[in-house]
């Protein structure tokens, strides 16, 4: 393979390893004394989208067969007729054991990816909304935020790695099409497929698969709870952040600001091109709509994601960019960082 295609294709992963380890200095180096307990969920969320990278590298394709392919052959994600399938496409794609571990793997990430983001919003409306509460997530007891995405992402890949396994009349399904479009032969590879409904040869009857079905209502149930939590919490956040301006210092409402446009991007970016895109790609089969390899795009936009997080987050909190930019610090630092009520130190506060 040429080496500009090499460079390329391990772009997404040395951009994220990169951009979250600079996160994660900034903010061990600069937020350490003001950022309270809310800095330890900024940094898991980093420490996620380094482990994110390395999953996403081990999946993706180690040859391209012409430029023109590069985009569509990112990752290896088709959908034809009923039927949706993925496979590992890198140097493992043969080690059928390894290989279903691994893209079991990166649908669990993607899964964490979305509860990590809706933990944030859920930690912000306790923190400005309910700061009696916070005491509950101080010191070890903040992992408790953390016990119902670690145990949903867990279950996810349970879900995915038995419900959609690879199964015979799967293979025969897409045998045609995979070996057409990727000239791979299923038999050989470790998938993960969504087969909602097929003819059975022997009684000319359709089918129904129930366990797909089951994981397409559980993964799409997960993504619209976490989008709804986001909502919900973000809105309250936001009115409640209103109704207490007055009461804030000048420099209190800046930090408070930053913080929340920062979500909302880290929010609404993923959101536009993964959540939707993913979501649309396990319902669009229910209806025999393919989309053949364009399926692909979705998983080229997750590869780059967790880098244009940490960015997100590096270029939107004011002394986090004037560090990476070199530019001076104001003389008088920003106020720490605790609830609105000033009843513990966990989000912003007044002076």
């Amino acid at each position: 393979m040429p080496l500009f295609l090499q460079v390329i294709q391990y772009s997404g992963f040395i951009s994220t390893e990169v951009s979250n380890l600079v996160l994660l200095w900034l903010i061990v180096t600069k937020s350490s004394s003001r950022f309270g307990s809310y800095k330890y969920i900024m940094m898991s969320y980093a420490v996620f989208s380094v482990v994110y990278g390395i999953v996403e590298i081990l999946t993706q394709p180690v040859r391209f067969s012409r430029l023109k392919s590069l985009i569509l052959k990112f990752q290896t994600t088709h959908i034809h007729g009923a039927c949706m399938l993925m496979y590992v496409d890198s140097f493992l794609k043969y080690e059928k054991s390894i290989a279903l571990v691994l893209v079991g793997l990166y649908c669990a990430t993607f899964g964490l990816c979305v509860l990590l983001l809706a933990t944030h919003f859920v930690y912000r409306f306790f923190a400005i909304c309910r700061p009696q509460d916070m005491s509950y997530f101080q010191g070890t007891r903040l992992l408790r935020v953390y016990t119902i995405p670690i145990s949903i992402s867990i279950l996810w890949y349970f879900a995915v790695t038995i419900l959609v396994a690879p199964t015979a009349v799967k293979h025969m399904y897409m045998k045609d099409a995979i070996r057409e479009t990727y000239n791979e032969d299923t038999s050989r590879l470790s998938y993960l497929g969504i087969l909602y409904f097929y003819k059975d040869e022997s009684s000319g009857m359709q089918v129904i698969s129930w366990p797909d079905f089951t994981f397409c209502a559980f993964a799409c149930g997960v993504m619209q709870t976490c989008i709804i939590t986001m909502i919900i919490c973000g809105w309250k956040t936001y009115k409640k952040m209103e109704s207490v301006e007055g009461s804030m210092s000048k420099k209190t409402k800046e930090l408070n600001s930053q913080l929340f446009r920062t979500l909302v991007l880290q929010t609404l970016i993923p959101l536009c091109t993964m959540f939707a895109p993913v979501g649309s790609l396990i319902i669009l089969p229910i209806f025999s709509i393919g989309v053949g390899k364009f399926a692909n795009i979705p998983c080229l936009y997750a590869g780059f994601y967790p880098a244009l997080d940490a960015l997100v987050v590096i270029f939107m909190i004011r002394d986090f960019r004037n560090t990476v930019l070199c530019r001076k610090a104001e003389s008088k630092p920003l106020s720490s960082i605790t609830p609105v009520a000033q009843l513990s130190s966990n989000y912003v506060s007044g002076d």
